[in-house]
């Protein structure tokens, strides 16, 4: 005879229960989202010369972007989607 669980509706409380690594991993969405944001408000403004800027927008609006997907993948992960190979 299998003992039953204590608590029938463990993996719903888990689902409910926000843990660290989740917190790191919506920081890090609103991170690469907001690294985005800015360098694509950076990269539009208006120069003023043709000396170049100092801080390369595009390889950080990449870099946000694929932390953004990388947090977006963690996140499906962790509700239960399965995102790659078996």
């Amino acid at each position: 005879m299998v003992p039953r669980p204590v608590n029938s509706n463990a993996k719903a409380l888990k689902m409910k229960q926000i843990t660290v690594g989740m917190l790191l991993t919506y920081g890090g969405l609103a991170f690469g989202a907001g690294l985005v944001g800015v360098m694509a408000w950076l990269e539009k403004r208006p120069r003023k010369s043709l000396n170049p800027r100092m801080v390369p927008t595009t390889p950080l609006m990449f870099l946000g972007a694929f932390i953004c997907l990388v947090a977006v993948v963690h996140i499906v992960n962790t509700f239960g989607i399965h995102t790659g190979r078996r």
